[in-house]
């Protein structure tokens, strides 16, 4: 499972490659936010194996929250965003439940 997984996150880095540029819309509160999967890397040993968090995994995870609907829409990111491990860190990050 987790050599499935770690397959996975190279193919969602490699898909992500050409979305790095994307603009997602914010809420009306904040300026839009650059949409980039890849800035979730820290969280792949979280994902992965249930490794501790890291601070920046945290701050990447907020700085991205506004893409994460988009995210979960997506086919390639789907399995990441709502696994298990991908809720315990919204929570652990203290990200808002995801209401896409």
């Amino acid at each position: 499972m987790k050599v499935y997984a770690l397959q996975l996150l190279l193919l969602v880095a490699v898909l992500a490659a050409p979305c790095t540029t994307v603009v997602c819309r914010a809420s009306a509160a904040g300026p839009p936010a650059k949409c980039n999967p890849l800035a979730l890397r820290p969280c792949a040993a979280a994902v992965i194996y249930g490794a501790r968090l890291s601070g920046e995994c945290c701050a990447n995870v907020r700085e991205q929250e506004p893409c994460l609907c988009r995210y979960s829409r997506n086919p390639d990111l789907r399995r990441f965003i709502n696994s298990r491990e991908g809720r315990r860190i919204a929570a652990v990050c203290r990200v808002r439940r995801l209401r896409c």
